[in-house]
C-alpha cells in the first residue's frame, strides 16, 4: 500500500473520487493500513465504474491506478 506523489491527478475529477482520495490519505497519513486497505477496495470498485460510464478517461483511470499502486 502506498500512494505514489509523484503522480498527479487532473483537479476535476468528480467529487466522489476526490472525497474518496482525501479520506484515503487520511488513513494513510495516521498509518492505519486496515482501514486504508479495506476504504480502497470500495474506492477501486468506484474508480472502474467512473470509468466504464464515461465518467474518466482510460488516461485517468491509469493514473489513479499507478499513484495507488494497483498497476
Amino acid at each position: 500500500m502506498f500512494i505514489d506523489e509523484e503522480i498527479d491527478l487532473r483537479e476535476d475529477l468528480p467529487e466522489r473520487l476526490q472525497r474518496d482520495f482525501t479520506k484515503l490519505r487520511e488513513y494513510y497519513d495516521a498509518g492505519d493500513w486496515f482501514n486504508f486497505d479495506i476504504f480502497f477496495e470500495g474506492v477501486e470498485a468506484t474508480v472502474k465504474g467512473y470509468y466504464l460510464a464515461g465518467k474518466i478517461s482510460r488516461v485517468d483511470l491509469d493514473s489513479i491506478f499507478r499513484k495507488y499502486g494497483i498497476l
